[in-house]
């Protein structure tokens, strides 16, 4: 069974969110993750209340990379402390989680009215 890798973020709220992730094994070799799927999901602190879905975009899918993102019209909605997951789903429909962690949202001060 794989543990998810703790990782905390920092989300700017109203600036576009992106963390490329690259997925390798207990070797530091990559894992070609050819046919797998991305999931991740963002929520508040309490695990209650959804705060939105990342895009997960392959940057190189035969050495397991790939980018996470969030656009900025979704960040300048998010406020206060949160947390997150990422989900992979295998070929086989085998899932785990890769990645978990806290999500500061960062109000910024540039981009305030």
């Amino acid at each position: 069974m794989i543990e998810p890798t703790k990782y905390d973020i920092t989300i700017h709220q109203g600036a576009t969110f992106e963390l490329p992730v690259h997925y390798k094994d207990s070797n530091g070799n990559s894992v070609d993750m050819t046919g797998y799927t991305v999931a991740g999901m963002v929520y508040n602190r309490l695990g209650n209340t959804k705060l939105c879905d990342f895009t997960s975009t392959w940057t190189a899918q035969a050495s397991g990379q790939f980018t996470l993102s969030i656009p900025s019209s979704t960040t300048a909605t998010m406020s206060g402390s949160a947390q997150y997951d990422v989900l992979i789903t295998e070929p086989d429909n085998t899932k785990f989680y890769l990645l978990e962690g806290v999500a500061v949202i960062n109000p910024g001060l540039t981009g305030r009215p």
